[in-house]
């Protein structure tokens, strides 16, 4: 059976101990030893990458920050342990992306990556293989919620009525703005035409309520529009997402007998 660990124990390292009970390793800031023991075995919970590492998960699960994914993960390929990573707006920096993408190659660990908050990178990584010419990501929230982000700086926000574009530009260009918010966006673009090629627009639309993502693909096998709406609140107040069901998925699919 295939062991994983997970890096960091945000909102989503949360969600992913709990629904995935067995991890081989976590890896947690020292303050959070307390609380990762609340989650998972205390005898797995890590607070150094050494020690991480000595655990030898087949597969880590990085739910951190992009300066750690930039910090440790060519480590992680180099050590055999693969990488599923989320904070992919690490890789808007190009000497990040040219170091990851090279320990990549070099291996032995594999890179991995995790559909997230579009919920599948399938039809456009196989558009690739016939054609692919354009690729439009499209993330859209309310005004209010583009205000908690750093679009409160960038973009102007005030009197907007109807569906609006507030910023738009290359995947690298956008998305190094915002480490937190479009790391969906990242992996769009390294699964079709790159950070460079790749259109990204941020929608500011007072209809939602939720973020919702919009994808655009047009390639010689024919056109694809993809909508994913907003998210459903469990009585609990803890929100299912696709984000964290992707990295479920992922060792899902690595243990299972028929794989799709």
């Amino acid at each position: 059976m295939t062991s994983f660990g997970i890096i960091g124990l945000g909102w989503i390292g949360r969600r992913v101990a709990v629904r995935l009970p067995g991890a081989a390793a976590v890896l947690v800031r020292p303050s959070q030893v307390e609380m990762a023991a609340t989650l998972v075995d205390r005898a797995v919970v890590c607070t150094t990458f050494a020690e991480f590492i000595a655990r030898r998960p087949a597969v880590a699960l990085e739910c951190a920050l992009a300066p750690v994914l930039a910090e440790i993960g060519p480590d992680l390929l180099a050590a055999g342990i693969d990488l599923v990573p989320l904070s992919l707006t690490a890789l808007c920096d190009p000497a990040v992306e040219k170091r990851l993408l090279a320990a990549a190659a070099a291996g032995p660990g594999r890179l991995e990556l995790a559909p997230g908050a579009v919920g599948s990178l399938d039809l456009l990584a196989t558009a690739r293989e016939e054609g692919l010419r354009r690729v439009v990501y499209r993330q859209l929230k309310p005004p209010a919620m583009w205000r908690l982000t750093p679009a409160a700086g960038l973009a102007r926000l005030d009197g907007i009525e109807r569906r609006t574009v507030i910023l738009s530009g290359s995947v690298r260009e956008v998305a190094r703005h915002f480490p937190n918010n479009l790391n969906s966006s990242v992996g769009v673009a390294l699964a079709g035409l790159g950070l460079d090629a790749t259109e990204l627009e941020l929608v500011a639309d007072p209809a939602l309520s939720e973020t919702a993502h919009e994808l655009e693909i047009e390639a010689g096998a024919g056109t694809v529009k993809l909508s994913v709406g907003g998210r459903e609140v469990a009585p609990d107040g803890d929100p299912a997402d696709y984000t964290t069901s992707s990295l479920i998925r992922i060792v899902h699919r690595r243990r299972a007998p028929v794989k799709i």
